[in-house]
């Protein structure tokens, strides 16, 4: 009987050990993010933004998505920013909107000022394992209502 105890105790404290050494998962549900995943996802945009600026195209590239990376090069990377998203290269600062969390991973949208005029940017993020990585960044373009 003391035997089936021991057993029982040992595996007890052993299930205790092994899942207190695993990182805890955060869900998060579909629709707004919540203050910490926010701050986490505009950390990450606003170290890439600056890298760009700055002219650091390895560190702003090490923001991209393992995905990102696996099909565009750094090369082209740069070529897409320098040519399509120059606004980012010399923005005069940036400000957050709403962050979502999606079936596909994260968006957050960021408005960049640049020569006083507002260009709004749809970031879509992944968070994979720990790792958070930029998949896109799409200009919302403003659209002229005409009226009928």
């Amino acid at each position: 009987m003391m035997e089936k105890v021991k057993v029982l105790i040992i595996a007890v404290i052993t299930s205790l050990l092994i899942s207190s050494c695993s990182s805890p998962v955060i869900e998060e549900t579909l629709g707004s993010c919540s203050k910490d995943r926010s701050v986490v996802v505009k950390n990450h945009i606003s170290k890439q933004i600056k890298a760009i600026s700055d002219g650091n195209w390895q560190r702003a590239y090490s923001y991209a998505a393992a995905s990102f990376q696996e099909s565009v090069s750094i090369d082209l990377f740069k070529a897409l920013i320098t040519k399509q998203y120059k606004f980012l290269i010399s923005n005069n600062g940036i400000t957050f909107g709403e962050c979502t969390n999606t079936d596909q991973g994260i968006n957050q949208i960021v408005e960049i000022d640049f020569q006083g005029k507002k260009r709004t940017l749809s970031y879509d993020l992944t968070l994979i394992g720990e790792r958070l990585g930029v998949v896109a960044a799409t200009e919302n373009m403003p659209t002229d209502e005409v009226a009928t």
